[in-house]
């Protein structure tokens, strides 16, 4: 069997005139959590709905656990779980009548799925949370009556989409702990999201893709240490007039600044060291400089180097707030 549960060679898909996914190549071990970062009409969606089986490629070939998405998805129907907006639960029925309703429709025989249930209320530490109605769930214990929905079948991939969309911030990383329990069972998990932080800190490999194609993949940490062409300082610097981090951003080099007193950090896509000319500035204007030191870019300031400036970023945090 493959070490791959997700292939793809050349998959394309093209709307009209309109090509939202171009020529993808992408292999996703069996047991990864694979991070999928990319802005609105970028091609993510269209790319997760191809590998889904809910539309078909224009061209190109993809399989999923093992099984080819044209010409078997009923296979890969049988292999996947789903975990979208689109996908909901009774809210008038307990979250475990829910896995009993699901597990009938997948055929599952009911001592297997009375044993399934059993299993995944206890790995996943439901206790009384079992018994309850859906409508009854907090907004992060919803999330994971879904996610455990979409396990009730034993997939072997699970797509994940914007998950942690509208969560507070200890219930995203109580959903982010959460997943990674399904990895070490076993399960290959795409997570897409709109949050630019999340990949660093859960996805093993993150793709970026932009206008269709993928530009980049790699484990988050070797992701942006590749980006040659971008370093990045930070400042401390107490008290700094905006009128200075003007004059920064001003810098045909300067990607993107960003200050929280008293942290000045500046990204330059030169790839040269930057720090003597922006701190020769600082002190020349007056500003108190107590230290400089390189640091690694962030996945973000990566982003930004790869699809050519700050008002991407801002593009794509502005699109994702209306989601």
């Amino acid at each position: 069997m493959s070490e791959f549960d997700i292939v793809t060679r050349g998959l394309t898909k093209v709307f009209g005139h309109f090509t939202a996914v171009d020529n993808l190549n992408l292999e996703v071990e069996a047991g990864e959590l694979f991070g999928l970062l990319g802005p609105n009409g970028a091609g993510k969606t269209t790319t997760v709905r191809m590998l889904c089986t809910l539309i078909e490629p224009t061209r190109g070939q993809a399989k999923v656990a093992g099984y080819d998405v044209a010409t078997e998805p009923a296979n890969v129907r049988r292999n996947i779980g789903v975990v979208s907006d689109g996908v909901l639960l009774y809210k008038d029925l307990t979250v475990e009548e829910n896995l009993r309703l699901l597990a009938k429709l997948y055929g599952l025989p009911k001592a297997k799925a009375e044993d399934r249930i059993r299993e995944l209320f206890e790995l996943f530490k439901f206790n009384d949370k079992a018994t309850r109605q859906v409508k009854a769930l907090s907004s992060g214990w919803f999330k994971k009556s879904m996610i455990v929905a979409a396990l009730i079948h034993s997939p072997k991939v699970l797509f994940l989409d914007e998950v942690t969309s509208g969560l507070d911030p200890q219930t995203a990383i109580a959903l982010r702990e959460f997943t990674r329990k399904l990895c070490d069972q076993g399960v290959t998990v795409v997570w897409t999201t709109h949050i630019m932080e999340e990949p660093e800190k859960i996805c093993d490999r993150v793709g970026i893709i932009y206008e269709g194609r993928l530009i980049q993949i790699g484990r988050p940490s070797d992701l942006t240490r590749s980006i040659s062409e971008l370093s990045v300082i930070e400042v401390e610097t107490p008290n700094l007039q905006s009128g200075l981090i003007d004059k920064i951003k001003a810098y045909d080099d300067v990607s993107k600044v960003t200050y929280e007193d008293p942290i000045l950090r500046v990204s330059c896509v030169r790839g040269g060291d930057i720090s003597e000319e922006i701190v020769k500035l600082l002190i020349n204007s007056g500003a108190r400089v107590r230290s400089v030191r390189p640091v690694e870019p962030t996945l973000e300031e990566a982003f930004v180097s790869l699809t050519g400036g700050e008002e991407e970023i801002d593009r794509f945090l502005e699109m994702s707030a209306k989601r």
